[in-house]
């Protein structure tokens, strides 16, 4: 089998950075070892002066499917060339159970395309739709072959994804028996008919942080603690866009087992981006938040306060975010960034405000591959792990950062970025090399489910 040493970097190991050699055989890490040159009948990659990490995890992204009426910009194809070139070799999209179909089938379609268009590995989140007794046992035996991760919505009464308070407990209760870990979309939506039926507001786009305001957010987050703490559920909040919200996710911990993440445009944008005539390309749920409440999201980033990054990528093509731009409403929700995340909080959380690079890598990889169930076959740098590498020049020309490969807007425009992913390697194979794919044309993708 072909064998690979990858020699002279300062290697990102469980105990921080350690100056090691790597040696990788049949995808797989074989080897570390302070000075492996001994070693014959290798190809042999140099990564002096640079960092080598663990392939990154993009726990959270929406790619080769369709959101209501609209097609999501990027395919398998688009989505993962954008992340592989910043260093993410595993993406976790979503699987929704259609209407018409189980939904074991609707995850067989979805890996298929993974398998056929995909530069990086990919697993998925599952939520049903149905819970018919015949559902339960679908979803009791997806849970068994390595489907860890189920999610729900606390509001999107209109698109068929609700679920009320007394139906999550019910759901809560049966998965954790699975062994699932529950990903739940906090805005409490009896908060968001309230305002509705109380606010009037101006067709504009600054008007939807009006109407899915923080409270929401925390009203939701206080009540899945609630349920968390009374049924033992493992439970992990997508996408936290409040401090408030996130410090009671924090302050929880000993107490309940729960998780969150935060996406960038959380952390680097705020609501002002939805002013203007171009306010409607920066329309997500939730929305951008005050600048208040971004530099304290930011503070939380850098103290620890979230389990991992992750960018909530739901890109919808130019046109597609244009048409309905004088209804703020129509206008589909969700801003690019899988091919941007580790560059922007790279140079604003470690560049700017001092946090180790070892701490955003760790959650990034390590942390998101744990909540996955993938650790330690991805998100590590130990022997036995799947041979996924960054090999990272932290002192390259000064470059914009692009979030998608797509036609969509850029959600990052004036952002730049000096790392140079030198090298990138998805389990053994060079698949990047100074910034391009190394093989242009040979997606190498695989479907995976968990393993721990």
């Amino acid at each position: 089998m072909k064998r690979t040493l990858i020699h002279g970097g300062g290697v990102l190991l469980d105990t921080g950075f350690e100056p090691r050699d790597v040696l990788i055989e049949g995808g797989i890490i074989v080897e570390l070892g302070r000075d492996l040159s001994r070693v014959a009948d290798c190809e042999r990659v140099s990564a002096a002066g640079c960092l080598v990490l663990p392939g990154l995890i993009d726990f959270h992204v929406h790619i080769g499917d369709r959101i209501g009426e609209f097609a999501l910009a990027d395919s398998y194809h688009s989505g993962s060339q954008a992340a592989i070139l910043s260093g993410v070799t595993t993406l976790i999209g979503f699987v929704t159970q259609a209407n018409d179909r189980t939904l074991a089938e609707c995850l067989d379609e979805a890996r298929a395309k993974v398998t056929e268009e995909s530069y990086c590995d990919a697993a998925f989140h599952l939520t049903p739709t149905r819970f018919a007794d015949a559902d339960w046992h679908d979803i009791k035996r997806l849970a068994r072959a390595g489907q860890r991760t189920f999610k729900f919505y606390t509001t999107y009464r209109e698109a068929g994804l609700y679920q009320g308070w007394n139906a999550l407990r019910h759901i809560f209760e049966r998965l954790t028996r699975y062994g699932a870990r529950i990903l739940v979309h906090a805005e409490d939506q009896e908060t968001l008919d309230r305002i509705a039926a109380t606010e009037s507001v101006p067709d504009e786009a600054f008007s939807h942080t009006v109407l899915r305001p923080p409270e929401a957010e925390i009203a939701a987050i206080r009540k899945v603690i609630e349920l968390a703490r009374a049924t033992g559920a493992a439970v992990h909040i997508v996408h936290v866009s409040t401090a408030e919200g996130a410090q009671m996710i924090f302050d929880a911990r000993s107490s309940v087992h729960i998780s969150c993440e935060t996406a960038p445009q959380y952390l680097l944008l705020n609501e002002n981006e939805l002013r203007g005539e171009n306010g409607h390309r920066f329309l997500c749920t939730p929305p951008l938040r005050s600048e208040e409440n971004r530099i304290a999201l930011e503070e939380q980033a850098v103290a620890g306060t979230f389990d991992i990054f992750a960018t909530d990528h739901c890109a919808f093509t130019s046109a597609d975010k244009d048409r309905c731009r004088a209804e703020f409403r129509r206008v589909p929700s969700g801003v690019a960034g899988v091919g941007a995340m580790f560059p922007l909080l790279y140079e604003r959380l470690v560049i700017q405000k001092g946090m180790p690079i070892h701490e955003l890598a760790r959650r990034m990889s390590t942390n998101a591959a744990r909540l996955a169930g993938l650790l330690p076959q991805k998100g590590t740098i130990r022997k036995g792990s799947d041979a996924d590498l960054v090999i990272l020049n932290m002192k390259g020309a000064r470059r914009p950062v692009r979030s998608s490969t797509a036609d969509c807007y850029e959600t990052y425009e004036t952002f730049e970025t000096t790392l140079d992913f030198r090298y990138v390697f998805l389990r053994g194979e060079m698949v990047v090399k100074d910034n391009r794919l190394a093989q242009a044309d040979h997606p190498t993708g695989q479907a995976i489910r968990a393993t721990s």
